[in-house]
């Protein structure tokens, strides 16, 4: 089987970025299909070059990696990103149209132009069309008021058309499934797929977590740490603020692995806090993060606030618990429920800088107590979002839409079971 699987930003494989994509091309290629993935030439989160790829799986299958150039300056400004993302949907349809026609045409979203793109080949072909669903445009932008509600109009326009025009629809998150539902997707062709829990990727060697301590100067020192992007959803500032209340905790640090467009007001109010045990360091390939969570105490989360709040299901909540990790964190939605139902860490509400400082004191005095948790979420991690069941799941849909059987497949979705899909309300007290 052919798959065209258009992806804006696909990872390379010493980048930062999720990682799931490539494994679950890997996957793919290893269960016999070609596989051409068409991306641009640029890392989304510190806007590197990334290479072009090809190889061969052992199973006969294929991998290739087409690279397109597109105008740089993600981090200047909203007009700048969707230069770039409406350079590379025409791009990608120009280089798709003079291709071959694969079996099955594959998009991921966001952003939302790509999508198109794809979409606009699939029926060129008169083939098979999967849309995956990243994160819900243009919704999210007018909730963050990056657009206005009659900007979005177009958009949404845009958008229905795809949700409305795959054979099969894989979101990413609870929440965006959920959204998708209220707009009318039909739910027998909506799969949930999220990121997955990859056990051998989070096993490293020996010795990793002193030499890694070793390397960082950490000492004895209890450290919590953040590995993602800086911006205005992940309100990194509220760990800067909660780094101020721990003044007087000189045993304690904090640390943040990650770039975005917040990291220089991120750093700036540490700057003007005259923070000595807040500490920023450059985004990290993906491959790196394993050795960094081994060496580290506790993983942070924060996240603004939104009536979209729901819809993000972040990287960081795989990682901090397949490293046994306990999470603290100051916010709401999917995530805070389902880390407190599998007693994986603990949540204070959004923006709430001193409850998150009083509980990562707490994780330092209570080190039991701290690895406890840290177990409960790998259990959780381990049996609910094996990586394996999900991209096999994954793979299987694929391959049903192709022989036209998606019909005959049942929706999947790793959550069910658990309390609404870890969805609690707002307003949490802390």
């Amino acid at each position: 089987m052919r798959i065209l699987y258009v992806h804006q930003f696909y990872a390379g494989p010493e980048a930062p970025g999720p990682r799931q994509p490539r494994d679950f091309v890997r996957l793919l290629a290893e269960r016999g299909h070609a596989v051409e993935v068409v991306a641009c030439d640029l890392n989304a989160y510190n806007e590197q070059t990334e290479p072009e790829e090809e190889w061969t799986a052992s199973a006969g299958g294929s991998v290739r990696v087409h690279r397109l150039p597109v105008p740089r300056g993600l981090r200047i400004s909203l007009a700048h990103r969707l230069k770039t993302y409406g350079a590379f949907a025409w791009a990608a349809y120009r280089f798709g149209r003079n291709r071959t026609a694969p079996d099955v045409v594959m998009a991921t979203i966001q952003p939302l132009f790509g999508g198109v793109a794809a979409m606009r080949l699939a029926r060129r072909w008169r083939k098979p069309f999967l849309l995956e669903i990243r994160d819900l445009w243009p919704d999210a932008l007018v909730v963050k008021k990056a657009i206005a509600p009659w900007q979005a109009v177009p958009l949404h326009a845009l958008a229905r058309s795809l949700y409305f025009g795959a054979n099969r629809v894989a979101v990413l998150t609870p929440g965006i499934k959920m959204e998708l539902l209220k707009k009318g997707v039909p739910a027998e062709r909506l799969d949930l797929f999220p990121n997955g829990f990859n056990e051998e990727f989070f096993t490293v060697p020996p010795g990793t977590r002193e030499q890694t301590r070793e390397e960082l100067g950490w000492g004895d020192r209890f450290v919590a740490v953040y590995t993602g992007s800086l911006t205005e959803v992940t309100a990194v500032e509220t760990i800067v603020r909660a780094g101020a209340a721990l003044r007087k905790r000189p045993d304690i640090r904090l640390d943040l692995f990650g770039s975005g467009q917040s990291t220089p007001k991120a750093r700036a109010l540490a700057r003007d806090l005259g923070l000595e045990n807040v500490h920023f360091h450059d985004a990290v390939p993906k491959t790196r993060v394993p050795a960094i969570l081994a060496a580290a105490d506790a993983g942070l989360m924060t996240l603004f606030k939104s009536p979209l709040i729901h819809i993000y299901f972040e990287n960081k909540f795989i990682d901090y618990m397949g490293s046994r990790k306990p999470i603290l964190a100051s916010l709401e939605g999917v995530q805070a429920g389902l880390i407190e139902e599998a007693g994986a860490g603990q949540v204070v509400g959004t923006f709430d800088h001193d409850g998150l400082a009083r509980i990562i004191a707490e994780a330092a005095d209570h080190p039991d107590r701290c690895r406890e948790m840290g177990e409960a979420g790998f259990r959780f991690i381990r049996s609910r979002l094996a990586q394996a069941d999900i991209l096999n799941r994954y793979a299987d849909a694929i391959e049903a839409v192709v022989r036209g059987e998606a019909d005959r497949l049942p929706p999947w979705d790793p959550f069910q079971g658990l309390e609404a899909g870890g969805q609690k309300s707002e307003g949490r007290n802390s």
